[in-house]
């Protein structure tokens, strides 16, 4: 059994959409949020339940976000996996249909 996807923070959440050229609705749609619960989260509300920045960070990952732990005395970090160029291809192919395949890239 796979363990839960650890949370993200709301700033991640605001990063992770702007390295992918997302908007609210883009990760509300991608996330199974709705994206009133995707602003709050991002405005940083407590009383929203775990999934749903669980969801968000899901979401982010599988459209080529990587989130950075802290470490070293270093802060937390959002990256790309990826150039911005193989994301944009990537979703490009994507949402070109057909059956989408295991992504096994770490």
């Amino acid at each position: 059994m796979t363990q839960p996807l650890p949370p993200i923070t709301a700033p991640q959440s605001r990063a992770g959409r702007a390295l992918v050229g997302w908007s609210v609705a883009d990760l509300a749609e991608a996330s199974g949020f709705a994206a009133g619960e995707i602003e709050r989260f991002e405005a940083e509300a407590d009383d929203l339940p775990v999934e749903c920045p669980r969801a968000i960070r899901a979401a982010l990952e599988a459209n080529g976000v990587l989130f950075l732990p802290e470490m070293g005395g270093e802060g937390i970090g959002v990256r790309l996996k990826f150039p911005r160029q193989t994301v944009r291809r990537i979703q490009t192919w994507e949402d070109e249909g057909g059956t989408p395949g295991e992504d096994d890239i770490a």
